[in-house]
């Protein structure tokens, strides 16, 4: 009991040093990571800069410059879905069919469909339904297709070969604006990736700027306060014996 005893008074007394050793390591810990994400985040920005990307003259940010910073990615890659629905008619890669129909037939802006009696709804409740029970979104009036950005109808497509225009050979004629999109689709992934490079880095940047607070808590303020109250509590201590071996002392009659 009383090696006990020791042992125990031997750990309160150089207790303080855990948080500081602890406040050591979150420092040292804080500062690798600072340095490892500035490293992450320059190099995802020279890997972007080497590709000489410049902001198009019509984004809402960035106009003119370089691609070097997410922001100006997020920007490039707004501007070029915008450019990729004004020319599918408001078509992504994905809702697109792989061959043309015939001459005379348009696409419906999407969200709008055809009604049995040849008018337009963006209901899809009310719209007229093909063979197979899927909403009809094609026509064959000008009037009401979806146009690119030269105010011309986009002609409808399909993924059905034997739907499909053919050319003179009889093959099915390839949907070419379909590859427009697939290339708008491959372009802002590609920026989405930079994005992401930039936004990890500075994530692992601010968690290690947060790990050096607490490391500074912890030698500073944490480390401190645990020394001087193990100092109060060992003075306590050899007050209680003093007061014990007053007490005890026998008293002259």
């Amino acid at each position: 009991m009383e090696r006990l005893g020791r042992l125990g008074r031997l750990a309160r007394h150089w207790v303080w040093l855990m948080p500081l050793v602890v406040g050591i390591g979150f420092v040292a810990g804080g500062a690798y990571m600072i340095l490892e994400g500035r490293d992450a985040h320059d190099e995802v920005r020279d890997n972007i800069v080497r590709e000489d990307i410049t902001v198009s003259d019509d984004a809402a940010a960035y106009a003119g410059e370089t691609v070097d910073s997410a922001e100006k990615a997020n920007a490039e890659a707004d501007v070029i879905l915008e450019h990729t629905l004004v020319a599918t008619g408001g078509y992504l890669y994905a809702e697109m069919g792989q061959y043309l129909l015939p001459e005379g037939n348009y696409m419906l802006p999407n969200g709008t469909y055809m009604r049995a009696d040849g008018t337009t709804t963006q209901d899809v409740a009310l719209a007229a339904e093909d063979d197979e029970g899927n909403p009809i979104v094609t026509t064959t009036d000008e009037a009401v297709a979806a146009t690119n950005s030269n105010d011309e109808p986009i002609r409808a497509w399909t993924s059905d070969k034997t739907l499909a225009a053919t050319d003179d050979s009889g093959n099915p004629l390839p949907n070419t604006l379909r590859n427009t999109a697939q290339t708008s689709a491959f372009l802002r992934t590609s920026l989405g990736v930079a994005v992401i490079g930039f936004k990890i880095s500075d994530l692992v940047v601010g968690l290690g700027a947060f790990l050096i607070f607490i490391g500074v808590i912890n030698v500073f303020i944490m480390s401190p306060v645990t020394y001087w109250a193990t100092v109060v509590a060992d003075e306590h201590g050899r007050n209680r014996v003093k007061e014990g071996a007053t007490e005890r002392a026998p008293r002259s009659t």
